[in-house]
């Protein structure tokens, strides 16, 4: 079955919509990563790590069975952006500090 291009389309929408969903669940904000990052950096990276299995994970399950890319093409582009933004988030909390949420 040859998918046309608003198939296509519909499944990257869908796959993205995964990663974004699994980073939903199990993260917190960027913000908060920003805000709390002299405290708890590692354990918030930890988790956008596992996000990032996950999300990849899903969308490489879902192109074996569909056979075809577009999948793991979404939730990669989806978990590597949202890494970036964790990341720079951290790295930007560790260098301005600032008020913490955490007591």
């Amino acid at each position: 079955m040859e998918l046309g291009k608003t198939s296509i389309a519909i499944l990257i929408g869908v796959w993205a919509t995964f990663a974004l969903d699994v980073f939903s669940t199990l993260n917190s904000s960027p913000q908060t990563t920003e805000i709390n990052a002299d405290r708890r950096a590692d354990t918030l990276m930890k988790y956008v790590y596992i996000g990032d299995v996950v999300a990849i994970g899903g969308g490489a399950i879902a192109t074996v069975v569909s056979r075809k890319a577009w999948p793991l093409i979404a939730t990669a582009v989806v978990a590597l952006g949202l890494t970036a933004l964790y990341v720079h988030a951290k790295r930007s909390g560790l260098r301005n500090g600032g008020a913490s949420t955490e007591r």
